[in-house]
């Protein structure tokens, strides 16, 4: 099991919107757009609220392995399903926030 790389509450937020916003296509794709979708959920967003979390985040996620990328793709669908708690106790129960 690869392990998540560690991420700010604001991050992890900022992960499972744009996670949320992929298309349905293969996992290496979805790898692929991943910093694209994040850029886009800052963009939608109020960029000066995001801009320090989320330029970190653009850089932290150019250096994750296609395997870290995958595992916080899939931690970040695991928290959509989850139902206990709120966002930090979800985040947390996937292992998207320590």
């Amino acid at each position: 099991m690869t392990a998540l790389p560690p991420l700010s509450l604001r991050q992890a937020l900022l992960i499972v919107d744009a996670v949320n916003g992929l298309p349905s296509v293969d996992r290496l794709t979805r790898e692929r757009l991943l910093a694209q979708e994040v850029a886009a959920v800052i963009a939608l967003g109020a960029p000066e609220v995001w801009a320090a979390d989320g330029a970190a985040l653009l850089d932290m996620i150019e250096a994750w392995t296609t395997s870290q990328s995958l595992a916080v793709i899939d931690a970040a669908e695991r928290f959509w399903a989850c139902t206990e708690g709120g966002y930090e106790q979800g985040l947390r129960a996937v292992g998207l926030l320590r």
